[in-house]
């Protein structure tokens, strides 16, 4: 019987929920080398937002709908690397059941042994590389007489383990975080066509037997290498040569890429980047239509605790994983700044924030997904101005139910950039009360309440008018004076001579009261609105 839709949604529905109660494995995993430990979770934001788009598809429709699906929602709701090579994968398998190829043998065969499709640029591990490779080599090996679709769809799994195996050190028990999705992915597809739910849990048992390689040491997490300090998310839209001109230029520059897409027949695409750099900025796409900017702070979470392996473990499937219960990653608390001044984006992210550089109504999934991101279910975004305030509100619709008592999306009561600045040092660094996950939703919505309005108690901001005068720039520091600011922050909009409003703001500062001190922070802004003086108390 050829598979349906519903074979791939009873698949993916149990990767994400599989991923899910992984994720913590999975991200323990990716702490090696400066990696931002975070395979585990993206891999479970992104499986979970395919397994959505599938639960909305007719049952019966051909399983190259649902695969097309699994592949566009990659685009839009992708997370991290693993975000991308699970879409390329997706997209690679559409491209084969494209123009109505129904899932013979020989078909599904085709499809999974499929190389990435045109436009799609996955950078992805030795491990990832040889699991493709073995589950490639193993099905080509069938020649021209194929067993039925079950078969070679078991056969492609159970090679991605073996793969998976091979590509795992005895000494060092370092198991690859994105080889171990894949063919976790690959195990879900093959016991969702088969009905088995014994194929999954013959996958745990692998994973727990290459956990107790090298006596199950823990990671040691580093700070990322130079030049990759921030990861950044691209959505855009454009031709072709759009997207060649990003991927170029970012390959020059030594930033390391990912990307998936699509491309309709008119050769108008749709595609995103993953980005890791030290200069977010330069990954601003020139040509096409951005629809999403999005930047985090790669470094990982510090670990607390005692580097031991804890006897009872992380079990799952009755299988013990071998997570180190004692040694915890801190568990941040989930900061949304929305920002119309690129020179604030890197500062932003460096506070612990997930950055949105201009954010449009396309951007709403972005966010939400972000938000969803939470470990305890509740997320605080900051907007900027009016127009992401109320995208904050399109983004908070768009989430499944949060956990009981706990708002899934509150929204700070800010209204320009300083303010989200404010907002973004005084909350993203807080860490999450432990032991955390959704019953510590209540008590960090209301700690992040408290925080935020304590924030913007502390600070008032001024607008200086595009043609400021001395006595525009005096009557502004009057307005901040009434709150006896220790520190001035100055964030400069694209029409100001920077260097003259500088040196005038400070001869004006230190003439004021000579025997208090105030630091003076500046920013080129380089936003279309106005220059922005804040003052702290």
């Amino acid at each position: 019987m050829e598979p349906q839709a519903s074979v791939l949604a009873a698949a993916m529905a149990s990767a994400a929920e599989e991923a899910r109660r992984l994720a913590p494995f999975l991200n323990d995993l990716d702490g090696w080398d400066g990696s931002d430990c975070d395979t585990g979770s993206n891999a479970a934001a992104t499986l979970a937002a395919m397994a959505r788009a599938l639960a909305a598809l007719d049952p019966g429709a051909p399983l190259s709908t649902a695969v097309e699906a699994c592949a566009r929602t990659a685009v839009r709701q992708g997370v991290g690397h693993v975000g991308v090579l699970l879409g390329g994968v997706f997209a690679s398998w559409g491209a084969v059941l494209a123009d109505g190829a129904r899932p013979t043998p020989l078909v599904v065969r085709r499809m999974l042994c499929a190389r990435p499709a045109p436009g799609c640029r996955i950078d992805a591990s030795p491990a990832v590389e040889e699991v493709l490779a073995g589950a490639r080599a193993e099905l080509a090996a069938l020649g021209d007489t194929l067993p039925d679709v079950a078969d070679i769809i078991s056969l492609c799994s159970s090679q991605a383990q073996i793969g998976l195996v091979e590509a795992t050190s005895e000494q060092t028990g370092r198991i690859d975080a994105g080889a171990a999705v894949l063919a976790l992915v690959l195990a879900c597809l093959d016991s969702a066509t088969r009905a088995d739910p014994a194929i999954l849990e013959s996958y745990a048992v692998m994973l727990a037997d290459l956990a107790a390689l090298g006596g199950g040491r823990a990671p040691s997490p580093a700070p990322p290498p130079a030049g990759r300090r921030f990861t950044v998310d691209i959505v855009m839209q454009g031709e072709d040569k759009d997207r060649a001109a990003l991927a170029s230029r970012l390959g020059a520059l030594g930033a390391r890429l990912s990307t998936v897409g699509h491309t309709d027949l008119f050769g108008l695409g749709e595609w995103r980047f993953h980005v890791d750099t030290s200069a977010p900025l330069a990954a601003l796409p020139r040509t096409g239509r951005t629809l999403r900017f999005q930047v985090r702070d790669a470094r990982p979470d510090e670990m607390i605790g005692i580097d031991e392996l804890a006897d009872e473990g992380i079990t799952h499937r009755g299988v013990r994983l071998l997570e180190r219960r004692p040694v915890r990653r801190v568990e941040r608390a989930t900061v949304i700044a929305c920002t119309r001044a690129p020179g604030l984006v890197e500062e932003l992210a460096r506070a612990g924030a997930v950055v949105f550089l201009d954010p449009a109504p396309e951007d709403a999934p972005g966010l939400a997904v972000a938000a969803a991101s939470s470990s305890t279910g509740v997320a605080l975004i900051a907007p900027c101005d009016e127009a992401s305030a109320a995208l904050a509100a399109r983004a908070a619709s768009l989430l499944p139910a949060g956990p009981a008592q706990a708002p899934s999306v509150l929204s700070a009561p800010t209204s320009d950039d300083l303010g989200v600045l404010a907002v973004a040092r005084a909350c993203a660094p807080l860490f999450v009360p432990q032991p955390g996950g959704a019953a510590a939703g209540p008590a960090m919505a209301s700690i992040l309440r408290d925080q935020a309005r304590g924030a913007l108690a502390r600070a008032t901001t001024c607008t200086l008018p595009p043609a400021w005068e001395h006595s525009d720039l005096d009557a502004a520091l009057a307005e901040l004076e009434r709150i006896g600011p220790t520190r001035v922050r100055l964030l400069l909009g694209s029409g100001d001579d920077g260097p003259y409003l500088v040196a005038s703001l400070r001869q004006l500062l230190s003439a004021k009261d000579a025997a208090r001190a105030v630091d003076l922070e500046t920013w080129d802004g380089g936003q279309t609105g106005p220059t922005l003086l804040q003052g702290v108390a």
